[in-house]
């Protein structure tokens, strides 16, 4: 916790103008970090994920001498979107295009007018400080990420991509992104969060998004995270749906050698509807972890969730995932379902669907299943005239087939639809 504290008392020297309630914020949040430390394997939903490393290298908070030249072609633009562009925790507004519906704010001068507009809620940061520092960490360390409005009555004509790149690094470096993001009433959009890697340098990305959907909203969010293979990245998305909102989410995880997401989804309000689905595949000692709490707090909601993880060499996932259904609502209908592929007699899955039900009108389920490549299906492709490794890739991709599908925007689901068949690719050779 040495470097941290180091961390943190450089980042308030660098900045010694920052305004005193955001000074104020930071310190708290910072004090709420270490009294609670990082999570241990004593801690129920953290014990098959070791964060040890975090404490043992020295990870510096980016400055300004940090931001190289900015490549000539960004990595992984989709060609029909509007952008907002970070290179090593630096947002590049000189190559954003927005229409004027979307608002975005300068992140210091927002953090700076506005420290508490970055909060989640009160409630919430107090009760996940204790359960993920992470969060806590975040609040003290923000240092980037944008507030995004969405005005209402909108209908976004194309997908808003947000491509986080870490590149060109010597230093191992730590970043701290906050992504506050309000979808207005009646609005429509699509928005894509990407976290990539360039550089063969370890790092640390520690990511906290909170979206608000208005009543009647409309959002399908992609995030995608192909960090570098050495790199830590860890993940907090908080989503909060009014009345009759719509959420399609989707979370594409294939890097990082320990990648960690929690996903908090409050259905706040009547009528509130959720797909979440996520597809996480991992190979030599890489580690997914993905932990999901989907709260039903109001009447008349549903929530459908499916995740799916393809583990090949050594590579370890796990999954947690709660539904709970609070009293005094009716008409709810959640599902929970997680399937698991394991390529290998030493890769490892822990999974953990459940439910609290504290109300009597629900149809709830959930379930998990944990197998191998189907011995007899194998068999029947190649006596079709296919080769094991062809045979083997039609499988795997007809596996993953649905999760991508779920994936609404063309060329985000072109982009991952490549990515995931690059990474069968990769198993089919090791």
């Amino acid at each position: 916790m040495i470097n941290f504290e180091k961390q943190f008392s450089n980042l308030l020297d660098y900045n010694p103008t920052t305004d005193s309630r955001l000074r104020t914020l930071r310190t708290q949040a910072f004090e709420r970090f270490i009294k609670t430390g990082l999570p241990t394997k004593k801690w129920e939903e953290w014990q098959f994920t070791d964060f040890s490393v975090l404490n043992k290298e020295k990870f510096r908070i980016t400055k300004d001498i940090d931001l190289p030249s900015i490549p000539e072609k960004i990595p992984a633009k989709l060609s029909n979107c509007y952008l907002l562009f970070f290179i090593n925790g630096h947002y590049q507004s000189q190559l954003s295009q927005l229409p004027e519906e979307i608002v975005i704010s300068s992140g210091n001068d927002y953090l700076n007018s506005n420290p508490e507009a970055f909060l989640i809620d009160n409630q919430l940061l107090q009760w996940t400080s204790k359960t993920n520092p992470f969060l806590a960490l975040n609040t003290s360390m923000m240092n980037s990420g944008l507030p995004i409005s969405i005005a209402k009555n909108a209908t976004i004509d194309k997908p808003l991509q947000i491509i986080y790149l870490t590149t060109k690094t010597t230093d191992k470096l730590m970043n701290h992104p906050r992504f506050d993001i309000h979808i207005g009433t009646n609005s429509n959009a699509t928005i894509i969060e990407h976290y990539i890697g360039e550089t063969e340098t370890a790092y640390f990305t520690n990511a906290v998004t909170q979206i608000t959907l208005e009543d009647n909203a409309c959002l399908d969010h992609v995030r995608i995270q192909e960090e570098y293979e050495k790199s830590h990245h860890v993940g907090f998305t908080n989503y909060n749906l009014k009345a009759d909102a719509l959420l399609r989410s989707n979370f594409i995880s294939s890097g990082s050698l320990v990648c960690r997401n929690d996903i908090n989804l409050n259905l706040n309000a009547q009528g509130a509807d959720t797909s979440i689905n996520g597809l996480c595949v991992a190979k030599k000692n890489q580690h997914h972890d993905q932990n999901v709490v989907v709260n039903h707090s109001s009447s008349a909601c549903q929530s459908d969730q499916l995740f799916k993880y393809i583990l090949s060499d050594s590579a370890s996932g796990v999954f947690n995932g709660k539904v709970i259904v609070d009293e005094n609502t009716h008409s709810t209908n959640a599902n929970q379902s997680n399937k698991n592929l394991l390529l290998s007699p030493s890769a490892i899955m822990n999974s953990n669907p459940q439910l609290e039900i504290y109300a009597e009108d629900v149809k709830c389920s959930h379930g998990s299943t944990t197998g191998q490549i189907d011995i007899e299906a194998l068999f029947y492709l190649q006596s079709r005239g296919l080769s094991k490794a062809k045979a083997n890739q039609l499988i795997m991709k007809g596996f993953v087939s649905d999760i991508v599908e779920k994936i609404q925007e063309t060329e985000a689901k072109s982009y991952v639809d490549f990515l995931i068949t690059k990474q069968i690719e990769n198993f089919l050779l090791s």
